[in-house]
């Protein structure tokens, strides 16, 4: 027994030590674990804890959350500090929030609003599960002021933002997710990178910024200048619209711009710009309104475009967006000024205006390609040299051609009309008649040589042309311009103040009035005043011609008919197949088939007895001629001589002379003679015959002579003879002389056969 005692008195102290040892390691094992002491609060604080968080919820989904790793109440419980802080104001769908992380802010507890004088972070459009499917918007600032339920954010700090498609500064911001809308105060940056690496970046610059993320729309003021590369537009108040992230449209107030590509430079400016971008973010339309201006710059030429509006259209053209087509309305101009030559070659500036221009451009957008324009209009040539002229081209509507360097090609125009001027170096060099010379017409067509100078110009349909005293029309007309010859074809006319020609065709130089006039030509020409007398040609009396063709030359004072030819004044004319006036000269030449027809005067009181009674009413006077017939004549005035030669017909009244040259010596313009001719001499194979009512009497020799005002006839050389057929005999002789208007016959010299000589008073 006493055995087991013992055993069980050593359990005993076994257990007890057992029992006291896990006691001892529990309490110890709790002390270890056991909860800090949290330390005293501070006097100026209410509560503090470590990871609060603090929540709003509307509609059974959450609306602002706010977590931070530790909070501290003040005192009076106004203010608590929160450190770590990361606010959550969620949208209406409760699937997106915004969020601001920062190191520290203070929450106002009444009405919730958060300052936080460190750095922020500001991230938009959260998803609430899953990640964003891009990159987020978020914004960098200090000094930031939150109103957690709300959600409105301000600072005056510097800001600095990033986003899907770039980044950017300013100087101060404003933030509503209620209306979506950021506000930049100042010196805003944005940064727009390219969609793809072919893709330019844009730098959008502005005093101030709103963006409503809602409606895409970026408003930025005072002022504005957005640059993509070369390209750098500067304006006051601007509005651009984005798509997403891409830009749409641009509007901007006042804006003025540049864009620089190699060896070319453009500017523009409007009152008012708007711009639309295509999907790749490159410039698809712009639209100036207000003064608008485009001006292209290159190495050839300064191009500038006008109006009211300016409507610009682009295309992509290897790479890049390039200037397709332009129209401008209201007041359009467009002015191609070319770059000086230093050689002194430089070409004419080209002047276009019209109340609308529709210009198309070629491939590449540097160059004209044709231009339109859809109301009335001009095209002024302006000179750069002195030798050329200045030239106004008008009409209904236009179409202009062009070719390499903006220089014009081809013009086309419809009730169309013309202005040349004199040139500057005519007017240094005081050249006479110097005058503007206009045309007029249906349709007008030019075409220009390579470096825009005019070739040619058509007129169809009822042309008119006018320079000082020198006008002319036709049914077409076509100018050379390199000689300055006009063509006048179909019912041509010209006339000046020496007169007019008519014909089917007629080619005038308008340089020098020369002229060459075909098919039915009718002339007439003026008397001249103080001209010199002319024998053959009165002075007082108008000159007319027609002819299959007629030129002129040394301003109508050398005049050749051809073909069918007649000149005359009243009822004395010359007829031939060729007639050549000088007048410098005073001579006629008449060439094939000549008849030469002079009208006599009559006699004064011839046959009336001076006391016989004038009559009631005056006898009608008979018309009377003297005609000459040949193959040619040969005038000149100033020996008044007629050389006729080539077989020649001479009729006068009760008279014809037959030879084969006849000389005819006229009376001066103010004789009182009855016949224009005063005395002639034929030579070989002469035959002089003489009607009278009851004989004739015809004269035979190789010379005669013929004076008019004296009614005598001297024939001599050869055998001279004269048959009288009164008395049926001939008279031969050396020398013969008779009288027309008596029975007189003088024979000198006897031939070697007997002759006989009878005279007969007259009774």
């Amino acid at each position: 027994m006493r055995s087991l005692r013992w055993v069980l008195l050593v359990a005993m102290v076994f257990i007890a030590a057992a029992v006291l040892g896990t006691y001892r390691a529990h309490r110890i094992y709790q002390r270890s674990h056991r909860r800090a002491a949290p330390p005293s609060i501070p006097l100026d604080t209410k509560t503090m804890a470590p990871d609060w968080e603090w929540g709003q919820s509307a509609n059974g989904l959450p609306s602002v959350k706010i977590t931070a790793a530790n909070m501290k109440q003040s005192a009076d419980g106004e203010r608590a500090e929160l450190r770590e802080i990361e606010l959550r104001i969620y949208a209406k769908d409760g699937k997106h929030y915004d969020r601001v992380k920062s190191a520290f802010a203070t929450l106002a507890t009444s009405d919730h609003k958060l300052y936080s004088p460190g750095d922020a972070q500001i991230t938009l459009d959260v998803p609430v599960e899953g990640d964003p499917p891009h990159p987020l918007t978020s914004i960098t600032t200090a000094g930031i002021n939150f109103d957690s339920e709300s959600g409105q954010a301000v600072t005056d700090r510097h800001v600095a933002f990033t986003f899907e498609e770039g980044d950017g500064t300013a100087t101060g911001a404003a933030y509503d997710p209620n209306t979506h809308t950021l506000n930049l105060n100042a010196d805003v940056v944005v940064n727009l990178r390219g969609k793809g690496p072919q893709n330019m970046p844009m730098k959008i610059e502005a005093g101030q910024l709103s963006w409503n993320e809602a409606t895409g729309t970026l408003h930025l003021l005072p002022w504005s200048r957005l640059t993509r590369d070369q390209t750098v537009v500067d304006a006051g108040e601007s509005t651009v619209l984005l798509m997403g992230h891409d830009i749409k449209t641009i509007d901007a107030v006042m804006g003025h711009g540049t864009d620089r590509r190699p060896g070319r430079k453009i500017e523009y400016a409007a009152d008012a710009i708007h711009v639309t971008y295509n999907d790749a973010r490159a410039i698809d339309k712009i639209t100036g309104t207000g003064n608008a201006r485009l001006v292209a710059h290159d190495a050839t030429a300064d191009t500038t475009i006008t109006g009211n509006r300016v409507d610009l259209a682009f295309v992509e053209h290897d790479g890049e967006n390039v200037l397709s087509t332009a129209l401008a309305t209201g007041n359009g101009s467009l002015e191609s000024k070319p770059v000086p030559d230093p050689k002194g070659a430089t070409g004419d500036t080209k002047i276009l205006k019209a109340d609308v221009l529709d210009l198309q451009m070629r491939p590449g957008g540097k160059e004209l390609d044709h231009v339109h324009t859809q109301a009335p209009g001009t095209l002024e040539f302006l000179p750069n040299q002195i030798a050329r002229h200045r030239r106004i081209l008008k009409g209904d509507r236009m179409d202009i051609n062009y070719g390499v360097k903006n220089e014009v090609q081809s013009f086309h125009a419809i009730a169309a009309s013309t202005e040349t001027y004199p040139s500057e170096d005519d007017r240094r060099k005081k050249k006479t008649n110097l005058a503007t010379s206009f045309t007029s017409s249906k349709v007008i067509d030019a075409t220009f040589d390579e470096k825009g100078n005019l070739k040619d110009m058509k007129q169809t349909e009822n042309f008119r042309y006018a320079e000082g005293e020198r006008k002319a029309q036709s049914d077409v007309a076509t100018l050379q311009n390199d000689t300055n010859v006009m063509d006048l074809d179909r019912n041509a006319r010209i006339s000046d103040e020496s007169g007019t020609t008519t014909g089917d065709n007629i080619r005038l130089d308008q340089m020098t009035g020369d002229f060459d006039a075909k098919g039915h030509v009718y002339t007439t020409r003026l008397p001249e005043e103080n001209k010199s007398e002319s024998a053959m040609l009165d002075k007082d009396e108008p000159t007319l011609g027609t002819a299959d063709r007629v030129t002129s030359a040394n301003r109508n004072h050398l005049v050749h008919y051809a073909g069918n030819a007649v000149v005359w004044q009243t009822s004395n004319r010359i007829q031939a197949e060729r007639i050549d006036i000088d007048r410098d000269k005073k001579s006629i030449v008449a060439e094939g088939k000549v008849v030469t027809q002079f009208e006599d005067k009559p006699k004064a009181g011839a046959d009336v007895p001076k006391d016989a009674p004038k009559p009631a009413t005056p006898a009608k006077q008979e018309v009377r001629f003297t005609i000459v017939k040949s193959e040619h004549m040969l005038y000149t005035d100033p020996d008044r001589l007629a050389n006729y030669t080539g077989g020649v017909d001479f009729w006068r009244p009760a008279m014809t002379v037959k030879s084969a040259t006849l000389k005819a010596f006229l009376n001066p313009q103010d004789s009182d003679a009855d016949s224009r001719i005063n005395h002639a001499f034929g030579d070989g194979k002469v035959e002089v015959v003489q009607y009278a009512p009851d004989r004739h009497r015809v004269g035979n020799s190789e010379h005669a002579e013929y004076y008019t005002d004296e009614g005598k006839v001297i024939l001599s050389g050869g055998e001279p003879k004269l048959n009288d057929s009164k008395t049926g005999n001939d008279t031969r002789g050396d020398k013969l002389t008779w009288f027309t208007d008596n029975d007189r016959l003088i024979v000198e010299g006897a031939p070697q056969k007997k002759s006989q000589s009878h005279v007969h008073k007259k009774s």
